[in-house]
């Protein structure tokens, strides 16, 4: 996936990210989950993959969106997230999907 596909898919990143060399390593990293990545609905209590994708992808540049973090949280947090999913994809994969938190 490109950062222009993930940023048309997902128009809740604050537009101050788009241009983070960061964002486009992150897209292309985690493109395939991303594809699958859905916004689960406010009264979801079983999260299916898609959900899961979303919150742990996607949710804490949404939290951002809403002011309830920084820039340098979410930059932080996306370099993790690619440094845990290179180091064990299988494993992060797994984890993921099995967690009971999710962000």
């Amino acid at each position: 996936m490109t950062v222009q596909e993930l940023i048309l898919n997902f128009p809740e990143i604050p537009r101050d990210l788009h241009d983070e060399p960061l964002l486009a390593q992150y897209a292309e990293t985690f493109g395939p989950m991303l594809q699958e990545a859905v916004n689960p609905g406010a009264c979801s209590a079983d999260y299916t993959p898609g959900n899961r994708y979303y919150l742990k992808l996607i949710g804490h540049m949404r939290l951002y969106m809403y002011g309830l973090s920084t820039k340098d949280k979410v930059m932080t947090k996306l370099q993790e997230l690619i440094d845990q999913y290179q180091a064990d994809p299988d494993g992060f994969t797994e984890e993921l999907l099995t967690a009971e938190s999710v962000l």
